[in-house]
């Protein structure tokens, strides 16, 4: 998790507010023009906070980037566990986790360039993300295989696989394609999962 000066956390409901509204406009700054070409300048006016001001909620534009990928890793891992809570089934689960996947890139667009930008502005914090979220969905995936849910494999080659697969197809149908997510898309991405490629 991001090592933030205390100091710089906002203690009145108005400076959560003050901060919210700059990282949702670092959010549509850096996903527009990616983290190289973003001026503090520019998602200050966006945000409508004085560049002063800034100062008081980040020490830097890197520091605004890595609040904003750990708030918006953190963010879909609530989503992910709100949507598949209750279920018991491991295939049902994914399906519902895609979904919610794809819903929540539907809404937030600008969210899905941010974390490939993250291995070039800092290898290490894009691998610990990864890590971060990959790490309970793995121990989660492994829990499947102990009772006979699924069967078992290499749970990390699982999972980063599905993350893989995710990232595509979120690129592919919601951001290029701006396809609706429907059943047939579901339906046909968990016959791959269930069943691979074999005939």
């Amino acid at each position: 998790m991001p090592q933030e000066n205390q100091n710089l956390i906002p203690k009145t409901n108005r400076g959560i507010q003050t901060r919210n509204k700059l990282l949702r406009s670092a959010e549509y700054v850096f996903g527009k023009n990616g983290y190289h070409e973003s001026s503090v300048t520019e998602i200050t006016q966006r945000a409508g906070v004085s560049l002063g001001n800034f100062y008081t909620y980040f020490e830097s534009k890197y520091q605004v980037f890595e609040s904003l990928l750990w708030e918006m890793q953190s963010e879909l891992t609530k989503v992910l566990r709100k949507k598949t809570a209750g279920i018991d089934n491991r295939i049902e689960m994914e399906r519902e986790g895609f979904k919610a996947m794809l819903d929540f890139l539907k809404e937030r667009p600008y969210w899905y360039s941010l974390f490939p930008q993250a291995e070039f502005v800092d290898k290490e914090l894009h691998r610990k993300i990864m890590e971060v979220f990959a790490e309970p969905y793995i121990k989660r995936i492994e829990e499947s295989m102990e009772i006979g849910d699924i069967r078992k494999l290499n749970p990390e080659i699982i999972v980063y696989s599905f993350m893989g697969i995710m990232n595509y197809i979120g690129m592919k149908w919601v951001l290029w394609d701006g396809k609706e997510v429907d059943d047939k898309l579901l339906d046909e991405l968990m016959e791959f999962v269930k069943f691979g490629i074999s005939k």
